[in-house]
């Protein structure tokens, strides 16, 4: 409904206030709102005093990995973070995981539960190339009505590890991936500073803001942070990384 008086609701304050929302989009908040009546064809709502809150907001999913609706897989293997990240990539094709069935099977459950923002991560690497990626941006266009999706290209199995990942995560970025990802610059790619530097001279390049999925634990984990903010500083991407 692009027109629409709801009354009687509450703000998360517990205030009290209708809401007028017009081709779309909330024109006013307040009590006693007038708007269209129902003989105009735009529609009135009585809230009941349910609380109105803005859409929730999914900060970190991956909805190329989502086996939702499929088979019972009984495990992804164990041990290291390595052991389930290798899994994870040569399980795909065997499991006849389609990215744009599952990614959409996913994002629909989450819009059905007020979401209004997914930023979902999705895999780049040399043995998929931008397949994942291609198929959540189908999803994203498709959806485009419904939720704003943001896709991170990530470089999960490795970026300097894996020859010829930063130019498919360059490619990625060019076919529109809005977030520039990163991975354990020391344990992954034994690279920090290499790792690093790949990761914020894309951003730079392409204008992209930067997540970055830090496990390192201790010390280490300590030592990439310092590199990140300096960086971010150097960058001027305060807010963006």
């Amino acid at each position: 409904m692009s027109d629409l008086l709801l009354r009687n609701i509450r703000l998360a304050c517990g205030t009290p206030a209708d809401i007028r929302i017009e081709g779309g989009r909330i024109a006013a908040i307040g009590a006693g709102l007038d708007g269209p009546g129902p003989e105009a064809g735009a529609p009135h709502a009585d809230g009941g005093g349910a609380i109105a809150l803005p859409g929730l907001v999914e900060a970190h999913t991956h909805l190329d990995k989502t086996l939702w609706g499929m088979d019972w897989y009984p495990a992804r293997g164990g041990g290291e973070l390595q052991d389930l990240i290798d899994n994870e990539r040569v399980s795909r094709v065997p499991l006849g995981l389609d990215v744009h069935r599952q990614s959409m099977r996913h994002a629909l459950r989450l819009v059905g539960a007020g979401t209004s923002l997914i930023r979902s991560h999705v895999d780049i690497d040399t043995d998929h190339g931008l397949s994942l990626f291609e198929g959540l941006a189908q999803t994203r266009a498709a959806l485009a009505d419904q939720v704003e999706i943001e896709i991170v290209a990530f470089p999960q199995s490795g970026l300097l590890v894996r020859p010829g990942t930063v130019a498919l995560m360059e490619d990625a970025l060019a076919a529109g991936a809005d977030v520039v990802g990163g991975l354990d610059p020391c344990s992954m790619d034994r690279d920090p500073k290499g790792h690093l530097d790949a990761i914020f001279a894309m951003a730079e390049r392409f204008g992209k803001p930067v997540d970055i999925h830090l496990h390192e634990p201790g010390e280490m984990g300590a030592f990439s942070l310092e590199l990140i903010l300096e960086r971010t500083r150097a960058l001027g991407m305060a807010g963006r990384t």
